[in-house]
């Protein structure tokens, strides 16, 4: 008998004993519950459900109940963690003696039949033990288990019981038998990656919890727990809503990722593979330093350190020789963002310099606002005073551009601009992309024979039309019009960076090689202030939809389909693009983790995480076009798809379809015979293998035959010697002498 303090009476042998008997007995309880819980799992599917309380049960006081529960064998799940002395997760709460007060969000009895949604916030301390105990296969490096819970995972139609496992990095479920139709990562998914997570509660099924997630890639998973899990359920939850939608970038798993991987930074250093003064040199311009006294040349260096021109701009950059510090300080407030027109691309023909800039819109407003200074900026970019000599590409659709007058902002008129025109490319804004690619996803992830149409309706190739017909008007413009440019959209970091990067590619085919497109991507989209984080939702709290867009996979999926159209004049192959669309939302490097370069340097990112070039490098082999031709071989140095439509576009299924069931291939044909660069030296390697083990075996044999040839002439000199006339005459009957 147990005294009200809870120690017992009992002798030892006496304790032992009523233990022994209470373990047998939980055990034959325990193993009559699970045969119960099969039985039903088999009826319902996949799903246990647990049985609803007597009515006798129902009438008890709770904390009656609740002395019943903690007596009684558990389910099979918490089960399994008794009876094998095993903890069933990674992690355990602080339990302490002092009184707990009541959990925020604790389900409050309702007559209604409707899932609850459950707001959490509990407070507790963690312990992790080693992750390769568990099983994951995919494991970055500093990556450690946080917690681990039994459930089952629904997709679509389809469930799986298993464990969820909780990481720094990503949210893992293990299926007990994994589906043969799934690959393998499909259950890994990168914090950075859900775009939401909810947590519900079903009284229709025994008040069971649900945690459901969505992902950016269009991956959607529903794990189901038991109610006897809530509390875990409710951290796991926790866990996953702290690591996705973290405010504090340096919780992101870059940190911990530089951390056991910072050699890999050492040795390939790709936080230095931009350098403006080299890249401007290879185009052939000279730019004249910051200091200069020299007046001849075209164009100047601007420091711009701490952003004291602009705040969203690298920290050097290149503008036009004549215009002095007044005058780029007066253009800078008349431009969105302070924004100026800076030198992305140019190169020299005839004598004569081509140039492509880029900047934001012009805050003209509604009274048609001037300036003088940025009048003047325009006329230096000219270089010419005889002839129209810039043309000014407008990203945005004219009605937009109208529209932004009312708050202020606008396009140039060339009334005051003179010798310049405008046109306007049609471009949609990142909120009509938003909702393009959300419908091309559920497209991608629905279980019908409607895919065509609905791809269709997504609109998102016309946009990619519209993307690359815009491009390739501008480098016809630079190319054979030999007339400079000036793009620009709204804010200038999320059209234009699109619009310039592939004017470049299609110009120049030093982008097209796999360091170019490093740098291109570096210089564009890095340090020209294209909004990472804001794009892709990292470090931003869930509910915040309005900033995201995929603009860069936007871009990622125009280079696509010029490799497509040229697959000779790239020297990557389509795996660089599907790891940057991938690694772009992940925050394993730290390459995308900042909306400006000013961010990057205050928040010390190039010390603490690693570049997404230097890990690109390190594995270049896997990313090298087996069919590519360097440009003076083929004579196509400049690629414009004059007349790009809808007929030239191809489905990127390599990337949208990655995880689509019907998509993948049981018989691994399709990488057998895809002849990429992997695959070629592959082949190359076993045939130069197997074409040296037959050239040995050759020479084997010959030295094998010269031996031979000795041992019989010395055998024959040794019976002519001995004058041996029987052996003689045998051996002259068989013709041997």
């Amino acid at each position: 008998m147990n005294n009200p303090l809870g120690r017992s009476t009992q002798k030892p042998e006496q304790q032992q004993q009523a233990q022994n008997n209470q373990k047998n007995s939980r055990a034959k309880e325990f193993e009559k519950q699970l045969q119960e819980e099969e039985r039903m799992l088999a009826q319902s599917g996949g799903i246990v459900n647990i049985q609803q309380p007597t009515t006798q049960q129902q009438q008890q006081p709770v904390y009656s109940q609740q002395q019943q529960l903690n007596q009684q064998p558990q389910s099979v799940f918490g089960q399994i963690g008794q009876m094998l002395d095993a903890p069933r997760k990674l992690f355990f709460r602080n339990t302490t003696t002092q009184p707990q007060p009541t959990q925020q969000g604790q389900r409050q009895p309702t007559d209604q039949n409707e899932p609850e949604i459950i707001q959490t916030n509990i407070v507790q301390t963690y312990t992790t033990r080693d992750i390769k105990s568990i099983g994951l296969e995919i494991v970055q490096p500093g990556e450690i288990a946080l917690q681990e819970l039994r459930g089952i995972c629904s997709i679509g139609s389809q469930q799986f019981q298993g464990i969820i496992v909780a990481t720094n990095y990503q949210i893992v479920f293990l299926p007990d038998k994994f589906p043969k139709d799934f690959r393998k990562d499909y259950f890994y998914v990168p914090y950075t990656l859900i775009i939401k997570v909810d947590k519900t509660m079903d009284r229709k099924q025994n008040d069971a919890n649900f945690i459901e997630i969505s992902c950016k890639d269009g991956r959607w998973f529903k794990y189901r727990f038991l109610r006897e899990q809530n509390d875990d359920c409710n951290s796991i939850f926790n866990v996953i809503n702290k690591n996705a939608f973290t405010l504090n970038k340096q919780t992101l798993f870059a940190f911990s990722y530089y951390k056991e991987f910072s050699n890999l930074e050492t040795e390939y250093q790709g936080w230095k593979v931009f350098n403006i003064e080299k890249d401007f040199e290879r185009m052939g311009i000279n730019i004249l330093q910051e200091n200069s006294q020299n007046q001849n040349g075209l164009f100047k260096y601007l420091n711009n350190e701490n952003g004291i021109i602009c705040s969203t701009y690298y920290n050097r950059l290149v503008v036009p020789a004549k215009a002095d510090l007044d005058c780029i300080q007066k253009t800078a407030k008349f431009r969105s963002k302070e924004r100026i027109p800076i030198l992305s691309y140019a190169f020299p023909i005839n004598g004569k310099v081509i140039s492509m800039w880029r900047c934001s819109q012009c805050r003209t407003g509604i009274g048609q606002n001037r300036s003088t200074e940025d009048e003047c900026y325009l006329k230096y970019i000219q270089y010419e005073e005889k002839e129209t000599r810039l043309r000014i590409y407008d990203a945005r659709p004219h009605i937009n551009a109208i529209g932004q007058q009312v708050a202020g902002k606008g396009y140039e008129n060339t009334l005051f601009y003179r010798r310049c025109s405008i046109d306007f490319l049609d471009i949609h804004n990142i909120h009509k992309v938003r909702d393009s690619q959300t419908k091309l996803l559920k497209a991608a992830f629905n279980e019908n024979v409607q895919f065509l149409s609905q791809l269709e309706q997504s609109q998102w190739y016309d946009h990619i039309v519209a993307i690359i017909k815009g491009s390739a008007k501008i480098a016809i413009t630079m190319t054979r019009e030999k007339i400079n440019v000036l793009v620009h959209c709204s804010d200038g970091w999320d059209r234009t960076a699109q619009l310039t990067s592939l004017v470049s590619i299609m110009i120049d085919g030093q982008y097209r090689t796999i360091e170019g497109f490093m740098i291109l991507i570096q210089k564009e989209w890095i340090n020209s202030g294209h909004q990472f984080c804001q794009r892709s939702a990292i470090g931003n709290k869930q509910s915040n939809e309005d900033s995201r867009s995929p603009i860069f996979l936007q871009f990622l999926d125009c280079v696509y389909q010029m490799q497509q159209l040229y697959p000779l004049s790239f020297e990557f192959n389509g795996k660089l693009l599907f790891d940057l669309a991938y690694h772009h939302l992940t925050s394993l490097f730290g390459t995308f983790l900042c909306d400006s370069f000013l961010e990057i340097q205050k928040q010390k990112i190039m010390e603490q995480t690693v570049s997404i070039w230097s890990w690109i490098m390190k594995q270049k082999d896997k990313y090298i076009n087996a069919f590519y031709k360097n440009p003076q071989s083929i004579d196509l140095d400049v690629i414009i798809p004059d007349s790009f439509t809808g007929k030239s576009v191809t489905f990127w299924k390599e990337y949208f379809l990655y995880y689509s069931l019907e998509s993948n291939d049981a018989y691994q044909i399709h990488p057998q015979c895809q002849y990429t660069s992997d695959n070629i030296q592959e082949m190359f390697k076993a045939l130069s293998k197997e074409n040296h083990v037959l050239r040995q075996a050759q020479k084997d044999q010959e030295k094998l035959a010269i031996l031979h040839q000795q041992k019989f002439n010395q055998l024959m000199q040794i019976i002519q010697e001995t004058q041996n006339e029987e052996i003689i005459e045998k051996l002259q009957t068989i013709k041997l002498i």
